[in-house]
């Protein structure tokens, strides 16, 4: 899918520089009331219909809202200004006006429609005024009906040698997007600046000349920090001013104030001067081709408040990908999808998914470093991986509760710690618990067995909707039903590389007992797809959603072969 972009509040043009680095994305209209930052977005967007005014304005508004029709704008971009929600704003909420300019970006959404959108701010933007302003975007937008995630991205992250936090909001009309999750690869000071040591940039006011003029003052300051004892510095504790920053570090958030030493650690990490705005523009991740316009003081804001554009690249990467990903595969008995079941379940929502039974397995959030590794029968204990590492166990069951017909049922397998957590949380949402399910092992692997019991069972929480006409297929043989399950361990041709994988006879059993021929069961952490499987054989629809790729082909290959 192509996109044509709208740039709301585009200041230089930090957001479009890295959104436009994808294949096909490109703004065609941009929009700020600040005539020196549209300069610069002007001469480094060529193309684009840079429109200069103030947004709460009526003939801006509606010159805006024809240039995007003009251009077929389906995707809006930009961050309203973040000052009143900042700590260093004072943090005003609700008395503070620019906080409302929200409401003018959600206005061009409800005129132009577009497919996407992506709202950026600070952090706090999420927790201002006890939620209020992220309550009131949510439910505006899902009034026009799109679908939304939001979270807090940061920078380094993203190959940007800054610690930056932005909270990211997006919506769509079609697809739950995900945020980008970045890599654990830190570019630091020293590889994005020091090749700059000995150069001026050139822009705005000569720099050689403010330097000069500074450095002096600049020197005295220094020793002055280095000479007296930390009991007499004051109120200006040093801490975060008169400082620099550091060759092998990231930098600390680069603000509209990064050329004054004393508003911050923005020092140069060896020359005595402030960093110089292509310096700062580095750390932001600007092309040195990016060239800025206006003086020195417009300059550096223009920088300051800037969206990294390596961030923001990563930011259209994710949306891309969701469009152009095949992460759908299906046949009449089942549809798996490959991604994140926190988010999905907003589009199973939008589309009316109605399901009869949900049974799952989800990360059971055991998993801890072990030293099994030392023995001389390798083990692999109880260090299943980081995706059994701080896993939310509790969040997901509200939005998929809300998929279950009014006769469905739940079944949730996990570990001991948290039985009383998940009924809590399932009976929050009018879910009847009616039993503890107990899969019994009959070759459990044996650990530690000198000084403990062995772990020879695990645990599965079964659930009802209220008033429900529930299933329960007790053969018309048996007495009574135990809620005890017998079974070995997943061994030969039937085990995969999933290190939990649950027995296909348990799973069989377990299905057979609470759901009918063709009912439709879904399993949001699908995992290598045994329940899948087990549907498959018994002639139930399936419909799974898993995470890990690696998984995900493994479950693709034992239910659509």
């Amino acid at each position: 899918m192509e996109f044509k972009i709208l740039d709301l509040f585009c200041g230089a043009g930090g957001f479009s520089s890295g959104i436009d680095k994808n294949k096909n994305m490109k703004t065609v209209v941009a929009v700020d009331f600040d005539k020196n930052a549209a300069l610069t977005f002007a001469k480094n967007f060529p193309d684009a219909d840079v429109i200069v005014g103030d947004i709460t304005n009526k003939i801006i508004k509606e010159k805006i809202v024809k240039s995007a029709l003009k251009n077929k704008v389906n995707m809006i971009i930009g961050g309203p200004p973040c000052q009143g929600f900042s700590l260093k704003g004072k943090n005003l909420g609700l008395n503070d006006p620019r906080n409302f300019l929200f409401l003018e970006y959600i206005e061009m959404i409800k005129k132009i429609k577009p497919e996407v959108f992506v709202i950026e701010n600070v952090k706090n933007l999420l927790n201002s005024e006890n939620g209020y302003f992220i309550n009131e975007i949510k439910k505006r937008i899902n009034k026009l009906g799109y679908i939304l995630n939001y979270g807090v991205l940061n920078a380094k992250n993203f190959g940007v040698p800054e610690h930056r936090e932005r909270a990211i909001i997006i919506g769509s009309l079609t697809r739950s997007i995900n945020l980008p999750i970045g890599n654990n690869t830190i570019v630091t000071v020293k590889e994005a600046i020091s090749d700059l040591a000995y150069l001026n940039s050139g822009e705005g006011e000569n720099e050689s000349e403010y330097i000069n003029k500074s450095q002096s003052n600049y020197q005295k300051m220094m020793r002055a920090k280095i000479s007296l004892p930390k009991e007499l510095h004051g109120k200006q504790k040093f801490a975060t001013t008169w400082s620099r920053l550091e060759w092998n570090n990231i930098s600390p958030t680069i603000d509209t104030r990064f050329d004054t030493p004393s508003n911050g650690r923005n020092s140069h990490p060896v020359l005595d001067r402030s960093i110089t705005p292509r310096e700062a523009a580095r750390i932001q991740s600007f092309n040195d081709d990016f060239i800025f316009y206006g003086n020195k003081t417009s300059i550096c804001k223009q920088i300051g408040n800037a969206v990294p554009p390596l961030m923001a690249f990563e930011i259209g990467k994710a949306i891309e990908s969701k469009y152009n990903e095949v992460n759908l595969y299906e046949n009449k008995e089942a549809k798996i999808y490959l991604d994140n079941a926190y988010t999905k379940v907003s589009e199973f929502k939008k589309n009316g998914v109605i399901i009869n039974h949900i049974i799952t397995d989800p990360p059971y959030n055991i998993s801890k470093a072990n030293n099994f590794n030392t023995m001389k029968q390798k083990r692999q204990g109880v260090d299943f991986g980081e995706w059994d590492k701080e896993f939310d166990f509790i969040s997901w069951i509200k939005p998929y509760v809300e998929l279950l017909d009014k006769n469905g049922s739940i079944i949730i397998f996990c570990s001991y710690y948290y039985i009383s957590f998940i009924i809590t949380e399932l009976e929050k949402n009018d879910i009847d618990v009616k039993d503890v399910i107990i899969w019994k092992k009959s070759n459990p692997m044996p650990r530690n067995i000198e000084r403990r019991y062995v772990q020879d069972m695990e645990f599965a929480i079964w659930g009802v909707q209220k008033k429900a006409k529930w299933i329960f297929n007790k053969g018309e043989k048996e007495k009574y039903k135990r809620s005890l399950y017998e079974t070995s361990l997943v061994s030969g041709s039937e085990k995969t590389k999933h290190p939990t994988q649950k027995s296909l006879k348990l799973m069989e059993e377990i299905i057979k007992v609470h759901t009918n021929k063709n009912d439709v069961i879904m399993d949001p952490f699908m995992g290598s797809g045994t329940t899948g499987v087990a549907c498959k054989k018994l002639g139930r629809k399936f419909i799974g959603i898993e995470l890990n790729r690696d998984y995900f082909e493994i479950a693709k290959t034992r239910i659509m072969s």
